[in-house]
């Protein structure tokens, strides 16, 4: 079963509403607010679906990468939060969105019998689950590349150190290719190039995450840190982001690696699907595209990363009953499945209700290569008070690029941002 465009029918999703309870009143409408590509087009055709079932209109209200946290945190200090907001999961939670005060207590709501625990974890404070995660978490981002222009490039192998790497790319630019698309405009992306190879900092120098958790160590300190930073610099000044990827999107990334014009791009493994798709491709199929790690530091460890967007009700809604009904709605067996079926990047979501996941057989000899021993968790899901700075982290980075900051300003500036938000929680460690 590939798509179920079709098989989906009202006549199901009625079935599956039917066991929510009573419904909130006809002419009812729950906002939505979300950062730029938190919600797949799928979902809002669920949420079509929901309001035919149900008469409750969902207003999706999608913001800006760069501007989405700001706005947020500015709306919920104000006391106006929408009926239901997105944050990442993880250590920001308590402190920089205080789900506590903030959000509802959804413990016991249906959906939890499927949820993933791991997932839980990361949506709770305290023992109390506030959160549903609905993104994919069982894969993260790595580098999506295409194996003829590797193979038109003379790159016979796929490069394992950083020196390998970069002499993959100047191989591909000396064949008019451009190595890597990397959008900065997004003030987000730049930072996955780093933070999704965290794992590699903990694996060099175990214990690290509990020194700087415990305020015993700092990231201007750590020379790895420094040094990968400075190889993704050295990147883009070799020109291997091409001419213009200060200000490039990332929605155009699988326009511009099915063109050709691009071998490479740090991309979910489902975004395949889309390149190939594209109306842009020039001749390639799925079996062209192959999955890799980027090689910061010679890094060979899988990043694994079990947090994400996830949806939580803002506890001043005057329609709580109604947003709890379309977390129920869009977690049924069908609504799963339907998202996996629809949207490309999506290969499955943190439940157990009966989906079948759709990894392609790219995805799944990747990750078949890596166990327990050769996986790494990423920086932000394991480091605290770094994920509530990651829109800062970009604009620096961005401000490396150009010359106006060093790695090492960089670092320092994560550290004034961490002694700040512990100062601001209360974290005994940096009294």
């Amino acid at each position: 079963m590939k798509r179920i465009m079709a098989g989906v029918t009202c006549a199901m999703l009625a079935a599956a509403a039917m066991t929510m309870g009573v419904y909130a009143s006809e002419g009812t409408t729950i906002t939505l607010m979300a950062s730029q590509d938190w919600i797949e087009d799928a979902e809002q055709e669920l949420g079509a679906k929901f309001e035919e079932e149900t008469g409750i209109h969902v207003d999706y209200q999608i913001l800006p990468a760069d501007q989405y946290q700001d706005v947020l945190t500015t709306r919920l200090n104000s006391g106006e939060g929408p009926d239901i907001f997105m944050a990442q999961s993880g250590f920001a939670l308590a402190t920089t969105y205080k789900v506590q005060e903030n959000a509802v207590d959804l413990s016991n709501e249906p959906w939890m019998e499927t949820y993933s625990v791991f997932s839980a974890e990361q949506t709770s404070v305290d023992g109390v689950n506030y959160g549903m995660t609905y993104y994919d978490t069982t894969t993260d981002y790595y580098i999506i590349y295409n194996k003829k222009l590797f193979e038109e490039a003379g790159i016979t192998e796929v490069p394992t150190t950083f020196e390998a790497f970069e002499a993959a790319c100047q191989a591909l630019l000396d064949n008019g290719v451009t190595p890597i698309y990397e959008p900065v405009a997004d003030g987000w992306h730049q930072t996955m190039l780093w933070a999704e190879n965290g794992q590699i900092f903990e694996k060099l120098e175990p214990g690290l995450t509990e020194k700087l958790n415990n305020n015993e160590t700092t990231f201007a300190e750590n020379e790895n840190m420094k040094t990968a930073l400075e190889q993704i610099n050295d990147l883009a000044q070799k020109g291997y982001f091409g001419d213009n990827y200060m200000s490039d999107e990332f929605v155009n990334a699988e326009t511009y690696l099915a063109s050709g014009e691009y071998a490479m791009s740090f991309l979910k493994p489902g975004a395949i699907k889309s390149i190939v798709a594209s109306e842009s491709n020039a001749g390639y199929e799925e079996s062209d595209f192959g999955i890799m790690l980027l090689p910061i530091l010679d890094n060979q460890y899988l990043n694994v990363h079990p947090t994400g967007p996830s949806k939580f009700i803002y506890s001043g809604s005057e329609n709580i009953d109604a947003a709890k009904q379309y977390l129920t709605y869009i977690t049924t067996t069908e609504s799963l499945q339907y998202v996996i079926d629809n949207a490309a990047d999506v290969e499955n979501f943190p439940f157990d209700a009966g989906q079948v996941a759709e990894y392609s057989e790219t995805t799944q000899a990747f990750m078949d290569q890596f166990d327990d021993e050769t996986s790494g968790m990423v920086l932000q899901d394991v480091v605290t008070y770094f994920n509530e700075q990651w829109g800062d982290v970009s604009t620096n980075m961005a401000a490396m690029f150009i010359g106006d900051m060093t790695a090492e300003e960089v670092l320092q500036a994560v550290d004034e941002g961490r002694a700040q938000l512990a100062a601001a929680a209360g974290d005994e460690a940096w009294q």
